[in-house]
């Protein structure tokens, strides 16, 4: 057990310094024993008296109790304890700045509640404020953050009996420092910044002076920011997410944190009796409901866009969302896709959010929940660009999903340059994914970062070695490109995409359309083809296939590509006359995390058009299906038709034989192949039976 030590920084000139911060004319403070002290000149006396005033208020509430912390720590384990004190002791070693700015990241000051609250005796807190004190020449480097953690540190340990309040003197006098300096920055940055998709920098910033404004108006200045509620939030849940829940970052990791940061507001704001709107509440519903959504079989995210490396918090985010929004859907997920997992200490009491709770148990929620499977199979967020096809909703399904939203500049900060970016999963096993967001870097001269964001670090189609939109800087893009999906359909026994771009009418010799279609029969394989419109049938172009593969992979003499090792593999069998040399190699900068990422990449040079026809056959363990394909010929309008004009295919697969016809033109006439006769622009037939 650590022992109480005396403190070891002065707290007089602080004390000054603190007592010239407060409004002591507020009618709560003119009369009280802090006023009095201040007045008389005894600063120490009036800045221990004020913050224990602070301490002893009925409202506003912070979000945590003296009950709810002996609660915690009746619950908790003595493995969970000793991790926690473990925890503390690790921090204290961490220096107080961090990074270009002391934000307290990585530190003592963002560690999370429950560590605090079990793990941290008097002494660390006389250690940490020390550090905090002996620091104050860095507190005027404030830009961001800063105040979000200091609350955040003040909320999580407002109620404990081991934080003195001299312990909070340090903070608080940090806290007004910073406070000036962070909104000066916030006011100039903000009008040099995207203002026309929002920014999760700016409801971190904004929602952190609100609640020093909310929580806090004893100090000068701090109550007007009051006023950020609720209309900035409003404004700005508008601006990040479009009315399908998605955030319009185009990115997995940055929506899962404004997520919870417009949450972290919610929760403060139901605590004290204020709400938001209900068009507010209905955007943040969508916005969680859209992790479940987009979710693979194996319970992650697919890395779209500046995603962080996949992690366990995915079963926690289930549990909560079911708790916080009532989601029967995500219960069922969370005990079907982890069906073995338990509840760990604190979970659902804690809250699995980036961001303090407000001390409520969410467990009985949980409990109270009925688990039901979601209704579709498939998921179209339309208005942001998402797709999703899945075999069902089990552990062991198929899956893919297709980015097809906007790109480049005004539109986000950490989007990458892929459009039509390709999640494969096969039998509940991630096989192409997303190389993620890198290092935190400042300039384009780190080839990681360039490179992640390039179209060559995800599974999309290339044309001339060319990015789909031209990378500026590392967060920014010279162009936007706005994708149009013009067909989508979830049926019983397939589900259909096809969107095309015109990323590459800059080039100077042209190629207008970049088509991708993605047909999958349920269970069985995904007919993928890429198609392209050249400008001239005399231009020479490169085409590329691509594809970030993130298991052991080897080339077939045939060209072909197969995954190997247990559970779900893939066959990636280009067709011919529809197809391009083959190429794999080791990917120059995997993402921590991916053991053996790998890029298969099929290439045509050619004049004019082209067009890939790649079937992605998924497969158990070493069970290498029986599956063939050839191009077949399509009759319409009193001729042959191209295969770029109409595509038909001849799929022998497992002693079944099933044709494919899919219409590019912007028309349909009747056509015959294979044996069968429509008008209709897509046809599939599993045997003998066929599905317009």
């Amino acid at each position: 057990m650590r022992m109480k030590n005396e403190p070891r920084h002065n707290n007089s000139d602080l004390s000054e310094f603190l007592c010239g911060q407060i409004d002591w004319d507020r009618p709560e403070l003119k009369s009280t024993t802090a006023a009095k002290a201040s007045r008389a000149g005894d600063f120490e006396k009036a800045a221990i008296e004020f913050i224990r005033h602070l301490r002893s208020r009925q409202r506003p509430l912070l979000g945590y109790s003296k009950e709810w912390v002996a609660a915690l720590r009746a619950n908790a384990t003595d493995e969970f304890c000793r991790q926690a004190e473990t925890t503390v002791e690790n921090l204290l070693e961490q220096s107080f700045q961090t990074g270009d700015h002391p934000d307290g990241r990585g530190t003592f000051l963002a560690a999370r509640p429950e560590v605090l609250q079990i793990g941290a005796t008097c002494d660390d807190f006389e250690r940490y404020t020390e550090l905090v004190a002996q620091g104050r020449d860095m507190w005027l480097d404030s830009r961001i953050h800063t105040i979000v953690n200091i609350i955040r540190f003040l909320q999580s340990v407002w109620p404990l009996d081991e934080c003195p309040d001299k312990c909070l003197l340090p903070m608080f006098a940090f806290l007004t420092t910073a406070l000036p300096k962070e909104w000066e920055w916030t006011r100039r940055w903000g009008e040099t910044m995207l203002g026309s998709s929002g920014h999760n920098w700016w409801i971190c910033q904004h929602g952190g002076l609100w609640k020093a404004g909310f929580l806090f108006p004893e100090f000068k200045g701090f109550e007007q920011f009051q006023a950020f509620f609720p209309t900035y939030f409003e404004r700005e849940m508008s601006l990040l997410f479009h009315g399908d829940g998605f955030t319009r970052e185009c990115s997995v990791s940055y929506h899962i944190g404004t997520v919870d940061l417009f949450l972290d507001a919610v929760r403060m704001a139901q605590l004290n009796d204020l709400r938001f709107s209900s068009e507010f509440n209905q955007r943040l519903h969508a916005a969680a409901e859209a992790e479940w959504k987009l979710m693979r079989p194996d319970g992650n995210f697919p890395a779209f866009g500046d995603a962080h490396a996949e992690g366990p918090y995915v079963i926690e985010r289930l549990r909560s969302n079911a708790a916080i929004h009532g989601m029967p859907e995500a219960k069922y997920l969370a005990e079907t896709l982890f069906a073995d997992e338990s509840f760990p200490f604190g979970e659902m009491m804690v809250e699995t959010l980036h961001y303090p709770s407000v001390g409520e148990d969410l467990r009985p929620a949980y409990d109270r929940l009925e688990p039901k499977p979601p209704t579709d199979l498939d998921t179209a967020l339309v208005e942001s660009g998402y797709y999703a096809m899945r075999q069902d909703w089990s552990a062991s399904a198929d899956f893919a999903a297709i980015e097809a939203s906007t790109r480049g500049y005004l539109t986000s900060s950490h989007g990458q340059s892929a459009i039509f970016d390709l999640h494969l999963s096969s039998r509940g096993r991630a096989i192409t994914v997303g190389n993620g967001k890198g290092p935190e870097v400042s300039d384009m001269n780190n080839r990681d970062r360039t490179w992640r964001i390039s179209n060559y670090a995800h599974s999309t189609a290339t044309v001339d070695g060319q990015d789909h939109v031209p990378i500026r800087s590392i967060y920014r893009f010279d162009r936007t490109v706005v994708p149009t999906v013009d067909a989508w359909r979830s049926e019983p026994e397939f589900a259909y995409f096809s969107g095309v771009h015109e990323a590459y009418e800059r080039l100077e010799k042209k190629v207008p359309g970049s088509r991708r279609k993605l047909f999958y029969l349920r269970g069985d394989y995904w007919i993928l083809l890429d198609r392209f419109t050249a400008a001239s049938p005399d231009d020479a172009h490169t085409y590329e296939q691509h594809f970030q593969v993130d298991v052991q992979v080897s080339r077939a003499e045939s060209g072909s590509a197969i995954t190997e090792g247990d559970g779900g593999n893939l066959i990636f069998l280009p067709v011919d006359g529809a197809r391009g040399e083959t190429s794999l190699e080791p990917c120059p900068q995997p993402l921590e995390g991916y053991p053996s990422p790998n890029q298969l990449c099929f290439t045509q040079k050619t004049e004019g058009n082209a067009l890939f026809v790649t079937l992605l056959v998924p497969f158990e363990g070493r069970e290498i299906p029986d599956v063939e394909c050839r191009l077949l010929e399509v009759n319409s309008d009193g001729r042959a038709l191209s295969s770029w004009e109409a595509t038909g295919l001849e799929i022998l697969f497992q002693g079944r034989l099933d044709v494919y016809v899919d219409l590019h033109m912007h028309w349909n006439l009747p056509w015959e192949c294979g044996g069968y006769r429509s008008a209709s622009r897509l046809f599939h037939s599993r045997g003998s039976c066929s599905v317009p």
